[in-house]
């Protein structure tokens, strides 16, 4: 894929919260975008592993979404 200087990268992460110093990555998700936001490609989506402790301390809403989702099994499965 050739890229151009105004291609932009555009990553996702899913998190055990909003609070960046205390809370973890568990999913990570990219793709790249031309400047009109046309794909050009799209990258892997990565589960990231997580301990029980740290899956332990999310709060309700990312425990039931995450749950619902698929994404703590893809987590633990990780």
């Amino acid at each position: 894929m050739a890229m151009s200087d105004s291609d932009l990268v555009w990553m996702d992460l899913e998190m055990t919260g909003l609070d960046p110093k205390a809370d973890f990555i568990i999913e990570i998700a990219t793709v790249v975008t031309d400047a009109q936001l046309n794909l050009l490609a799209q990258g892997p989506v990565l589960a990231i592993h997580q301990t029980e402790a740290v899956l332990a301390r999310m709060d309700d809403w990312n425990q039931t979404t995450h749950s619902q989702t698929g994404l703590l099994d893809r987590v633990k499965a990780s």
